[in-house]
């Protein structure tokens, strides 16, 4: 999980410098065509330098790696972290240079040259911000691994004493079990208590039948495991070698994804976020005025939802209900059209009559846009349920559907959304999206929540 991490992060910032090294070619360009005092003989087109954008691109963040530029931890010293990007950032215009020269290719070598001195600045940027970003509480609160670390306590005491400084960077040790003194209940409460995000399992010392059924309820809940020495199969886990402390794990993973597309898949997130979060501006500021003006009370509605492994979130709703509407939820138990723990009745006498259009076409979760923004969301993935709703599950198996990011839409809301009033086929469908993710799935995901929330099919 940690190399996983790590690896995952460097992809993720060899891309945005890629990026800029594309974009910097693009404004140094413009630069060199825009002052003619600087023309000593006439520029090429631009559509000849096009062949070069995908070169800087490549060659850029590869002669960063080279470099160490992506090895420093976050912290390190800025003169060291400066030193490696001049030097990749050299090395880069010195290549495509000896590139150009090889090939007899007749391009402005100003033109590099200005292309190696704005990337630098702009990903010198890049990376003060991130380390800017990384320092801050809310960034080290979302990278931070909630962990349990299951073992005697001598063992799992030395495990951790020999993390090294950026996996003490990624974990935080929320409690300590020991599976000889005490009982499964005893760890699935401290799963539930702590929002757990990872369970550290060291062996020394244990008997494999002490161990079990803590995997067990680590698999049935999807909680990520390690498992310091010794390799068990699950049948729905997916186990992976990697590393802690210098010393091999098998990481046991709810979700089989590659590391790269779960970058695109946030990607995906924050820029689509963004995008249809200012497109909808007009509708914001008419649903809210709508709201303001036909019903007493605030125009957003604030619930306190379990969000990835049931870490709690403040999700954001255009109000749809009365403002006593929580208070009236008990009188109204008896009408729950809904199998299981969730709460949901037809006709519901609470909501308001703009309302009901609202949560018949899905404009009351246009503001959980800004939940996709904050990282508490994402685009697609099984719906996030209120506090108190998850704490009513009556089978721990139920929570698996926490193992991944909860979204504004998933399998549930275009196969039926309220008119499936069994909350555990609602889980069918939400574990079945988890155990055959893929980009295309979540692309077919938004596509056919289009006409689903045009036609109002299944909403109320």
């Amino acid at each position: 999980m940690l190399i996983r991490h790590r690896k995952a992060r460097i992809r993720l910032l060899q891309t945005l410098d890629g990026i800029l090294f594309g974009g910097s070619l693009c404004f140094a360009y413009w630069l060199r065509h825009a002052f003619p005092l600087w023309n000593l003989h006439e520029l090429e087109p631009f559509p000849d330098y096009l062949a070069l954008i995908p070169l800087a691109m490549i060659l850029g963040p590869v002669l960063l790696a080279s470099q160490g530029f992506y090895q420093h931890p976050r912290f390190a010293p800025r003169l060291k972290v400066l030193g490696a990007l001049i030097r990749g950032c050299t090395f880069t215009v010195v290549g495509v240079i000896l590139f150009l020269f090889l090939l007899r290719l007749q391009y402005a070598r100003s033109v590099v040259i200005m292309t190696g001195v704005f990337a630098g600045g702009l990903i010198a940027a890049r990376a003060e911000l991130t380390r800017r970003l990384d320092a801050s509480r809310r960034a080290q609160d979302q990278l931070r691994r909630h962990v349990l670390w299951v073992g005697i306590p001598e063992a799992t005491e030395q495990l951790r004493a020999g993390l090294a400084a950026h996996e003490r960077e990624l974990l935080e040790t929320v409690a300590d079990f020991d599976p000889r003194t005490g009982q499964a209940a005893d760890l699935v409460a401290l799963l539930h208590r702590h929002s757990v995000s990872l369970v550290v399992i060291d062996l020394s010392g244990l008997a494999r039948e002490a161990v079990l059924p803590v995997l067990a309820a680590c698999e049935r809940e999807g909680v990520e495991t390690m498992v310091r020495a010794g390799i068990f199969h699950t049948p729905v886990f997916r186990p992976e070698l990697d590393n802690l402390a210098g010393e091999p794990v098998v990481y046991y993973r709810a979700q089989a994804a590659a590391a790269g597309h779960l970058i695109a898949k946030r990607l995906i997130d924050y820029s689509g976020a963004a995008i249809l979060l200012c497109l909808s501006l007009p509708v914001f500021a008419i649903v809210g005025a709508v709201i303001k003006l036909t019903s007493p009370g605030p125009v957003l509605f604030r619930q306190r939802r379990c969000g990835l492994n049931g870490r709690p979130f403040d999700m954001l709703k255009f109000r749809s209900m009365v403002c006593n509407a929580e208070s009236r939820k008990t009188e109204l138990a008896a009408r729950n059209e809904m199998k299981g723990p969730v709460f949901k009745i037809h006709d519901d006498p609470r909501v308001t009559p703009l309302g009901r259009h609202l949560r018949r076409h899905g404009l009351d979760e246009l503001p959980q846009l800004w939940n996709v923004l904050r990282g508490e969301m994402s685009l697609v993935g099984p719906r996030p349920l209120p506090v108190e709703e998850v704490h009513r599950f009556d089978d721990d198996a139920h929570r698996r559907r926490l193992s991944v990011l909860p979204g504004l839409t998933c399998l549930w809301q275009v196969r039926g959304r309220n008119e499936i009033d069994d909350f555990e086929e609602w889980v069918r469908l939400d574990l079945e999206y988890i155990d055959n993710w893929s980009l295309w799935l979540d692309g077919r995901i938004l596509l056919e929540t289009i006409p689903a929330v045009l036609l109002g099919r299944g909403g109320r």
